[in-house]
């Protein structure tokens, strides 16, 4: 596995600045890596709009998501944009102790559903592909 130390970094401030972080980048570029190294895949508070269970578990979204507490991670949150409502709510009421770091592939449509919903309340971390420095000499064969 290839570290991705300035992205983490960026991540960890985020977090400590926003009650909701977006994740976004390309597919297959390490958002879930990076997710599950704040928040393990088998939590309560993980879920995966990939995974049939995660998806019956946010049938209902309000009732399943507001009692959390700490991080909770949504990962290809592109899936489900009605969440983005939701997680305003959430995120406006003073009760609601979770934070939210969601997790989504790039494109236009998902920065302009979080930036209509989320206006004032999101963070955005933009993840891209592999620097030199992140793979340097001694991971190229990793590739």
């Amino acid at each position: 596995m290839i570290k991705r130390k300035r992205i983490e970094r960026k991540l960890e401030t985020a977090l400590e600045r926003s009650r909701v972080v977006l994740l976004s980048g390309p597919r297959q570029s390490g958002k879930t890596t990076l997710a599950r190294g704040f928040l393990n895949s088998e939590s309560v508070n993980y879920f995966d709009m990939e995974n049939l269970l995660d998806l019956e578990r946010l049938s209902e979204p309000f009732t399943a998501l507001a009692p959390l507490k700490g991080l909770v991670v949504i990962d290809e949150v592109q899936r489900r944009p009605d969440l983005f409502n939701i997680l305003r709510v959430l995120v406006d009421r003073e009760e609601t102790p979770a934070q939210f770091l969601i997790l989504g592939s790039a494109s236009g449509n998902l920065l302009r559903q979080t930036s209509e919903s989320l206006a004032g309340r999101i963070e955005i971390v933009q993840i891209d592909g592999f620097t030199l420095e992140e793979i340097a000499e001694a991971n190229s064969d990793t590739l």
